[in-house]
């Protein structure tokens, strides 16, 4: 009898860790593509429709994945980004998170280690916008005893572009899409920033909720979306709870880097794998890479390589991320799920 049994929680045992497994791979099919038809994905990882559909309905619905709008590589030419740094009084950083993270141009907030005790992104419609933020926010926000501010002024690589890497490379290749000629360059309107609002909330509605939460056709509602994904303006980007990291640590480094190699430099960490993100700025530094690793010493490691890719380059400060309390508008609990949205301003709807 005994034997029985523990040939039966065996059976459950591995059962769930490809439960697990399976979960794992159908988030990495939606990084790849996140409006991929479930078909599509079935077919990659040899399953039926509605069971990828109903695995992914779970993940959504506990909160542990999420499908979010995401600036694009083009949307500096719409819109306008920044990285804040900021100290508070001992004592007072979770309160001053609780009301950061209820401000929705501050995209993602982290407390971080450093000579900072938060790290968070901004996000505005118009470069004017940004300044009345930078300018008006703080002085409502009590605690706060030092800011730095720095604008993001070319981006390399985004956390949209990160892969976890479950899939095999050819089951990845089945779900990803071909790459095509970006349109000509036109104006956001209104109508485009409700349905990215929309899509904030379910970044896999379909075309027919898009439409009806607009008041216009599916057929519009698809028309528009695809246009601003296509130009480059905003992308979808597929996120998911601590759970589903295995391990990984965020860390972000500040460089400075000599002007004539700060675009090398930015190319680099971007085509590196565990990069979640490398962006030129304006301010004391000029390059912020934020990097996933499982020892921290790997930080180390790309700082030699730094000082021989670009002599002269100087790390300015160094993060490691303690928690995240909102990541791209998604309000994340100790476990990084996804509790509720504050949609981003990252156009204006007026």
């Amino acid at each position: 009898m005994e034997l029985f049994e523990l040939a039966t929680l065996g059976a459950v045992v591995h059962e769930s860790a490809m439960i697990a497994e399976l979960d794992l791979e159908i988030v990495n099919a939606l990084q790849i593509n996140p409006r991929a038809e479930w078909s599509r994905i079935a077919d990659a990882l040899g399953l039926s429709a509605p069971t990828v559909a109903r695995r992914w309905n779970i993940l959504a619905e506990q909160g542990l994945a999420w499908i979010t709008p995401s600036p694009g590589q083009r949307y500096l030419s719409a819109g306008w980004s920044a990285f804040i740094q900021l100290s508070s009084m001992p004592g007072d950083s979770e309160a001053l998170i609780q009301r950061l993270c209820a401000e929705p141009a501050f995209g993602t907030v982290s407390m971080v280690t450093g000579s900072h005790d938060i790290f968070m992104d901004c996000f505005a419609s118009s470069h004017e916008e940004l300044m009345d933020i930078v300018t008006g926010s703080f002085p409502r926000l009590a605690g706060i005893t030092d800011r730095e501010v720095v604008f993001v002024t070319k981006l390399y690589r985004q956390a949209s572009e990160w892969r976890s890497g479950t899939l095999e490379p050819a089951r990845a290749r089945m779900v990803s899409t071909e790459s095509k000629s970006a349109p000509a360059g036109y104006a956001p309107d209104p109508l485009d920033a409700a349905l990215l609002e929309e899509l904030a909330n379910d970044g896999r509605a379909s075309w027919a909720e898009l439409g009806a939460a607009c008041g216009v056709s599916p057929q519009t509602a698809r028309r528009r979306v695809e246009r601003f994904l296509a130009a480059g303006y905003m992308t979808l980007r597929c996120d998911s709870s601590t759970a589903a990291n295995r391990g990984l640590r965020e860390v972000t480094l500040m460089l400075n880097v000599p002007a004539q190699y700060v675009d090398d430099v930015g190319h680099y960490f971007a085509t590196q794998s565990n990069c979640r993100l490398s962006a030129q700025v304006l301010g004391t530094q000029n390059l912020v890479v934020t990097l996933w690793v499982r020892d921290y010493l790997e930080a180390q490691a790309y700082e030699r390589d730094l000082a021989d890719r670009a002599p002269g380059s100087s790390v300015i400060s160094r993060q490691a991320v303690v928690r995240t309390y909102k990541r791209l508008g998604h309000l994340l609990d100790e476990s990084g799920r996804s509790t509720g949205v504050v949609p981003l301003p990252l156009w204006t709807a007026q």
